[in-house]
């Protein structure tokens, strides 16, 4: 079947859709009346006629297992794919994430070189429904936003029996997943033999950290004689050590001389909508005369080291008692914990060397900038270098430029110092926890059944410690300022790079710094989620021709999210002011001990760098403690963050099965009562130092509130404005999915389906910040070095916005011509409406009753009928002997959809969280007591949100993982793994013409494990 083009932007939905709907009338017409006579002989006879065909071979362990799957996927009803456990504790892959990747159209995102979020056919990740046996599971980050997404990281894969994905939904099903719904699975102990369960003893070794983690755990299972009690106790402990590299970019604008020129992209294209402009409304020069103009350049690029110290703990408890054939009763406990230290150490070089505005006094002089380096086309800078150069003189404040004969403006620290790299970054201890409690009843009784649900799932995470500093390679001495570092560059093009002055680290080491105490903060912010639920379901079995059985039932869930925030405070003793903020002469000194010994190494990938120095936070603290005392922890209650939802859904379901076709349709009816509330935080920063005479900032040596030679006194003014959502809306999303055995071994199948995803908390919730700037103050902080632009910027979330909806289509045609074989190839088409692109630009907006621009401001819009069509191929097969292979590769074509924020277009985007190519490929050889397994994945170029109106783009990522394991005897193992093994990093850009806008460039490591099992 081919694929209709889109035209201007509107799609061809009706077309598919008439196509879709048309074939699917014609096979039921055709098919349905054969099937009158002989429904259930046909199809068994056909059924263990195939399976016979393998009755000669015995097959274990992984053959097993996809052989298991593989029926599984052929006998549903929907198009649904299955991975299931090669034996008790025995995943496929040592992460759930990682091994859901490796089904037809599935993309996922990697923390820590951990899979952590699964996205489905071309759909960002928070439109995936992650169930836990059936239901919601909560999760929380350490220390991030709250998302409807699961965080994989949280969930240890050797607790599951199975991960299902359910590409197209059925009524049964809770709604929540346009992309997908995954049901995990965990074992039962009246499922299991009596005294049945495993140990396992790991290692773990990362390249990056250069360390061996241990990991244990264990799961235990009983059940009497009588199989009518049953006790399961399964656990995971994990330590792992993380270090991951990272290089990154911030505010790419576009500098142009008196904005004469809008931006283009590298072929000459005028870029619509337009990014932002630099605000100062110019290009510049550096210090050897050469002026620059009509060109991106990032606001600063940013090199990090983040160390990671995890702990994972992971428990199930599992209790059945079937006191009647007819009654089975269930309770189930699950905590899945992570906790870790984090050590983030950034390098940080941003434009306070460049002289960027025409009234600046050093504007033809340069500042410290000895040059820029330009793509082919001449507008991306890819590189920088400021440097001190011999034999020029250089002025550090208004009267040495005035004396020297320069012009006034500006003139500061920064024309006479490098105050670059900034180092950067934080320390925190952080936890995250999910916990899931549930009561089930299952009752049967002759042609009815009926199951009883109850339960409670929350999960709470947050920092307990977020410590954030920075500190310059310069001090103010003796009323002279000292240099520590005299070359600042970096280059993007390549592997990037940054350059620093050789004896950096040794001058950091001698004291030559300071603290930079504007940009020194601790604020955390802790979330949760919670959901309880109740459900009902009742099937009635028939003994029809063609129906074979109704189901219905009802659903209540009532969630809520809640974000705290808050900050850890030290005082000067005797005071209750900040020492930040002005009580203690030495708070901006920065001690030798605060710097690591040595420059940190091992540097694996990522980028590169002659030196990287880096600041001992534990040091810091210690420091901090000895001098003022015990932290206080203060909560901001004017920061609210909370949303609630109540959600009644019911459903009906008829499944019907003739001679040779099969399926379902049903309708769910979802009512959803729903409630926001959130503070904006309005701040004004009106002047940071004590003006002197004529009004520049007022020197000072050592007394107290002395910061980079000038007296401090910050003015500012903030307050809170609530803003709230509440609104009640009803889907009615009517399903079919219909499978017909065109032969024995031939499989058609179709779907049809409404589906919705809620939007998500932050995009409605998000406290909002908006900040302006003086020029007093701009100016100010531009004295003391480091820059803070004039105006207003910002960020906040968007009440307007409208939950997502899509009408989907599938059609697929598979081919099961061997026992655990199969050839297949899917069409999807998914018509999005109201998808949600988080968006940074320029924008209007009213406050305090006055209409201003907001440079650069965060938020979310809706994306308007966004196409998501494509195909899938796979493959799977095995030989006699042992050696096997599994393949798939996705296409998925999205289209430029408009985005809208207050009623109008801003930009065009394709759906945010899409892949265009996705290609999976393992090849396996097993024996009674050898497995081998190679694997191998790449994911096309990636779509993210809109920066300054152009998008973020992934660039294609591959991974090979290796899996090898001997069974010593039946119940003793040896395995080990290698994960990324060529060693592959993650690369981002900015915009579709080029890739020189760099955003990101990640290196996670090459990750090795090895250990022993022990079954019985």
């Amino acid at each position: 079947m081919a694929f209709c083009r889109t035209v201007g932007g509107a799609s061809d939905s009706g077309t598919f859709r008439k196509v879709l709907l048309t074939t699917t009338s014609l096979v039921i017409a055709a098919v349905a009346p054969l099937g009158i006579a002989h429904a259930q002989e046909a199809r068994s006879d056909a059924t263990a006629a195939q399976e016979g065909e393998g009755e000669a071979i015995l097959v274990t362990g992984y053959r097993a297992s996809i052989q298991q799957a593989l029926r599984q996927k052929r006998d549903a009803n929907a198009i649904v794919e299955v991975i299931t456990a090669e034996d008790i504790g025995k995943f496929p892959d040592k992460n759930v994430a990682d091994a859901l990747q490796r089904v037809p159209g599935v993309v996922i995102t990697r923390d820590g070189g951990e899979g952590k979020t699964v996205s489905v056919r071309g759909l960002q990740a928070g439109l995936t429904l992650t169930q836990l046996n059936g239901n919601y599971i909560a999760s929380s980050e350490t220390n991030d936003e709250a998302t409807r997404s699961f965080n994989y990281v949280l969930l240890p894969s050797n607790m599951l029996s199975s991960a299902e994905l359910y590409k197209t939904p059925e009524a049964r099903i809770d709604e929540g997943g346009i992309g997908g719904t995954v049901i995990l699975k965990t074992r039962r102990p009246l499922d299991l033999p009596a005294w049945s369960g495993f140990v396992t003893a790991e290692g773990t070794y990362s390249d990056t950290s250069a360390k061996v983690d241990p990991q244990l755990s264990g799961m235990i299972s009983w059940r009497n004689e009588a199989e009518t009690v049953g006790f399961l106790v399964g656990t995971t402990w994990q330590r792992r050590t993380n270090r991951s590299m990272e290089v990154s970019t911030e505010s790419w604008n576009w500098y142009s001389d008196n904005n004469a020129r809008s931006a283009v992209d590298v072929n000459g294209k005028a870029l619509d909508p337009q990014p932002s402009k630099w605000w100062g409304g110019s290009g510049f020069n550096d210090q050897n005369g050469k002026h620059y103009s009509d060109f991106f350049l990032p606001t600063s690029v940013n090199f990090a080291v983040r160390d990671e110290q995890r702990e994972r703990l992971g428990i199930q408890a599992t209790a059945q008692l079937k006191p009647f054939h007819n009654l089975t009763m269930t309770a189930n406990y699950f905590r899945f914990d992570l906790k870790g230290d984090y050590a983030l150490n950034m390098l940080k070089i941003p434009e306070w060397n460049l002289a960027r505005v025409s009234w600046d006094g050093n504007y033809g002089g340069g500042r410290l900038l000895n040059g820029l380096t330009l793509d082919p086309s001449g507008t991306i800078a890819t590189g920088a270098e400021y440097r001190k150069l011999a034999g020029r003189t250089y002025y550090c404040n208004e009267a040495e430029a005035a004396a020297g004969g320069k012009p006034s403006g500006g003139w500061g620290p920064d024309d006479c110092t490098i105050p670059t790299p900034q180092l950067s970054g934080g320390y925190s201890r952080e936890k995250a926890l999910s916990q899931t409690v549930d009561f089930s009843v299952d009752w049967e009784s002759g042609p009815w059944r009926a199951t009883l649900v109850g339960g409670r799932t929350w999960s709470e995470g947050g920092p307990s410690l977020n410590f954030r500093m920075s500190a310059k390679p310069r001090r103010f001495v003796n009323g002279a300022w000292q240099m520590g570092n005299g070359l600042s560059a970096w280059n993007l093009t390549g592997t990037p790079s940054a350059t620093f002055s050789p004896d950096l680290q040794d001058n950091l080491r001698a004291g030559i710094a300071e603290i930079d105490l504007g940009s020194t903060d601790s604020s955390w912010k802790e979330t949760s989620i919670s959901q309880n639920y109740v459900q009902a379901d009742f099937t009635r079995l028939f003994e029809s021709p063609w129906l074979q059985s109704i189901q219905a039932g009802v659903k209540y869930r009532d969630g809520k999210v809640h974000r705290n925030t808050g900050n850890t405070l030290w005082y000067c003793p005797g005071t209750t002011t900040r020492y930040q903020n002005g009580c203690d002469a030495q708070a901006s000194v920065a001690r030798p001990e605060y710097f690591y010994a040595k420059a940190l190494g091992h540097i694996e990938g990522g980028f590169n760098a002659n030196v990287f120095p880096g600041i001992d936070f534990p040091a810091y603290l210690a420091q901090l403690k000895a001098r003022y005392g015990d932290a206080v922890r203060y909560e901001e209650p004017d920061f609210i963050y909370n949303v609630g939802e109540k959600i009644l859904s019911g459903y009906t379901q008829l499944n019907f099965k003739a001679d040779r076709i099969r399926g379902n349709i049903g309708l769910r009816v979802a009512r959803t009562k729903q409630h926001a509330a959130s503070t904006d935080a309005i701040e004004r920063f009106l002047d940071y130092f004590v003006d002197g005479p004529g009004g520049t900032p007022q020197p000072c040596t050592t007394e107290p509130g002395c910061e980079s030679g000038f007296l401090k006194n910050e003015v500012k003014e903030k307050t809170f404005e609530l803003n709230t959502l509440d609104k009640t809306y009803t889907d009615f999303l009517p399903s079919l999915n219909y499978a017909v055995d065109l032969t024995d071994r031939l499989v058609l199948r179709g779907a049809v389906s409404k589906v919705i995803s809620r939007t998500g908390y932050t995009d409605i919730a998000f406290p909002g910040a908006l900040n302006f700037v003086s020029q007093e103050y701009s100016s100010d902080r531009s004295a003391a070095g480091g820059s803070t632009d004039p105006g207003w910027s910002g960020s906040g979330s968007n009440k307007d916005l409208k939950p997502f909806e899509a009408w989907q289509y599938d059609v697929g045609l598979e081919w099961y011509f061997h026992p655990g074989s199969v050839v297949g190839v899917g069409l999807f088409r998914k018509d999005v409406k109201n998808f949600i692109v988080p968006v940074t630009r320029d924008q209007q907006l009213t406050i305090g009753g006055n209409t201003v621009t907001v440079r650069n401001f965060s938020t979310s819009a809706n994306g308007r009928n966004g196409v998501s069509k494509g195909i899938e191929l796979y493959a799977q097969h095995t030989l006699d002997f042992g050696l096997g292979f599994q393949a798939n590769f996705t296409y998925n074509d999205t289209n430029m959809a408009a985005v809208i924020l207050d009623g109008k277009e801003i930009a065009r985007s394709p759906l945010v969280g899409s892949a265009k190519t996705q290609l999976n490929a393992t090849v396996f050889y097993e024996s009674d007591k050898f497995l081998a397994r190679a694997s191998y994945n790449r994911r096309g170029e990636l779509v993210g949100g809109l920066h300054n109106g152009l998008s973020i783009y992934s660039e294609p990522y591959q991974q090979v993982d290796l899996n090898v394991a001997y069974n010593i005897t039946k119940q003793l193992v040896l395995s080990a793994s290698v994960l990324n093994l060529t060693k592959e990093e993650q690369r981002a850009h900015l915009g579709k013409d080029t890739k020189a806008r760099l955003w990101t460039n990640n290196y996670s490591g090459r990750i090795v494990y090895g250990g022993v099992t022990y079954k019985f």
